[in-house]
């Protein structure tokens, strides 16, 4: 069985981590979404409104902070971090 190279082995792990964000970023928008229209029930009591809305803000808030772990992400997989400690 041949081994996979450490660029192809980068690379995949890369794809991988986009492919993890961009999952949450659409799981994310879909919660955002779903608080959002809740705001549109008639007869909601205003701070009903306001708290599903917040929350809504809230979830796509929550994909910022996760392209920056992605970008810390990247740094790791070009380190070769995992790599190194594969060796052992």
């Amino acid at each position: 069985m041949k081994r996979e190279s450490t660029e192809a082995r980068q690379a995949r792990r890369k794809r991988d981590a986009v492919r993890g964000i961009l999952f949450f970023a659409m799981l994310q928008i879909i919660t955002s979404v779903a608080c959002a229209s809740l705001c549109f029930i008639p007869g909601m009591p205003r701070w009903a409104i306001i708290l599903c809305l917040v929350l809504a803000i809230l979830c796509l808030a929550l994909i910022i902070p996760a392209l920056f772990v992605l970008k810390s992400r990247f740094k790791e997989i070009e380190g070769g971090e995992l790599d190194a400690a594969g060796k052992y």
